[in-house]
């Protein structure tokens, strides 16, 4: 069996090959290269702070653990879609919760929640990258980059944001208006961007992840985060699975005519249709494998697509495999 470091090498180094596909063509899409987009991410403009960033292995979603399950398809879902990866049951699980970020020590008293799934078949694999808030605060990788440049001057920072960028104003008032759940069970979770799928007729519709918490939607309290402290979140995950798995049920919700599917700033009407997929069951009983053990050690790439799904031609969602590979290779 080839000994981790070595995979850990040639998974590098396929990396690199998968990164530099990437660099050309968004850079001159966006007038950005993907380094320039994971150093705006990372705060590190210049090349001490990049030097530096990488001796403490800097990284968005830096809060976090791992844990596993599996996904038990819906059967009937077959009636309408045309994906062979869901006629497998179960699909063993690989789950990563976190908190946005790179700052290791942020309170989980904060709003933001997300789950990060690697669902992996006999032949094919799905990942998914998620969160609790339904829309992407830009819609271009130029809007991404100021976003997160000036996030990080701080509060005169942010206000020009919300004076200058109403896609950022829109993420911020959500925000403003989101209480912070006492479970990562207890949030719901959208991926923003869009993707095609394959009907039972061969034709692509467009439609976005939502995942539903079985145990329902819960908001803490302001008395109630006062007596909690800054990482009651992993524990209380950890021990709810040793009891009752925790669970979510998986929906497509599909685009209908004039809604925009490659802008992941825009909120479809609630009305509209959607698919049951099937359900994401959270009990930790493989997470002495190692595959569980090292998830921090990979990435959730959401464009290692099984047959039947398709990515958009959405900006945001086609850059996010280079600049997470980016990413974990300054981690080496």
């Amino acid at each position: 069996m080839q000994p981790y470091h070595a995979k850990l090498s040639s998974f590098a180094t396929a990396c690199l090959m998968v990164s530099s596909m990437f660099v050309a063509p968004l850079a001159s899409a966006a007038e950005r290269t993907i380094p320039e987009l994971v150093d705006a991410v990372n705060g590190t403009p210049d090349a001490a702070s990049r030097e530096a960033g990488k001796k403490v292995k800097l990284r968005n979603h830096t809060k976090g653990f791992c844990t596993s399950g599996y996904f038990a398809p819906n059967p009937q879902l077959h009636d309408s879609l045309n994906i062979p990866f869901f006629k497998q049951n179960p699909i063993k699980v690989t789950a990563r919760f976190s908190l946005g970020g790179t700052n290791p020590k942020l309170s989980d008293k904060t709003p933001g929640r997300f789950m990060s799934l690697k669902i992996d078949g006999e032949r094919e694999n799905l990942n998914f990258v998620t969160t609790n808030v339904p829309m992407f605060f830009a819609s271009n990788l130029e809007d991404f980059y100021l976003f997160q440049t000036k996030s990080k001057q701080g509060a005169e920072g942010k206000q020009w944001l919300i004076d200058n960028k109403p896609d950022a104003k829109a993420f911020f008032d959500y925000l403003k208006q989101l209480p912070p759940s006492p479970s990562f069970a207890n949030s719901q979770y959208f991926g923003v961007n869009s993707f095609l799928f394959t009907d039972k007729q061969n034709n692509s519709i467009a439609g976005k992840w939502i995942f539903e918490p079985v145990a329902g939607t819960q908001a803490l309290t302001q008395k109630t985060l006062t007596q909690l402290d800054d990482g009651f979140l992993k524990p209380e995950l950890l021990k709810r699975i040793q009891s009752q798995p925790a669970k979510w049920d998986l929906y497509i919700q599909l685009a209908e005519q004039g809604d925009e599917i490659n802008n992941p700033t825009v909120l479809w009407p609630e009305n509209r249709p959607r698919i049951f997929v099937g359900q994401v069951v959270i009990d930790g009983k493989r997470d002495s494998d190692p595959q569980v053990q090292q998830c921090d050690r990979s990435i959730f790439n959401p464009l290692l697509l099984p047959k039947g799904i398709a990515a958009s031609d959405d900006p945001i969602l086609n850059a996010r495999t280079a600049a997470y590979v980016e990413s974990f290779i300054r981690r080496q």
